[in-house]
């Protein structure tokens, strides 16, 4: 799947650093999909990865309920990316996360995480900027 954002109004709040915009953006979209994943032991929430120009998943035999430590890896990976002309991944390994996102296997997720996501993102990310001085 290949999607595309506006990411205008964060460009402009970052007094037009594109680096900075993008970053956040990223941040947003994983934080999205990491706290989306519905958590029985938290092993789907653990396994998120991020990668750049290419797929990269995250651990598949540990567990994290809260999705703070996915997300603090991520954002540490995200912080010393070049962003450049580069293409940006959020993605999880573990067979199941496709049957939660597009075969309802979960009823506290039926939208499923990344569609969710991706669909809460424009607004995720006017949000954002607004509340930026």
């Amino acid at each position: 799947m290949h999607h595309e954002l506006d990411l205008w109004p964060l460009v402009v709040k970052a007094n037009g650093n594109i680096d900075k915009a993008v970053r956040q953006a990223l941040m947003l979209a994983a934080q999205g999909v990491v706290m989306n994943s519905p958590v029985l032991t938290g092993r789907l929430r653990a396994s998120w990865g991020f990668g750049v120009d290419h797929p990269k998943n995250g651990p598949t035999g540990v567990t994290d309920k809260s999705g703070l430590f996915t997300l603090n890896q991520i954002t540490a990976a995200i912080r010393c990316v070049e962003i450049g002309s580069k293409k940006f991944y959020i993605t999880t390994g573990l067979p199941y996360a496709k049957r939660i996102e597009y075969e309802g296997w979960s009823k506290k997720a039926p939208a499923g995480m990344v569609r969710i996501t991706i669909a809460n993102l424009p607004n995720a990310i006017r949000d954002y900027a607004r509340g930026l001085k």
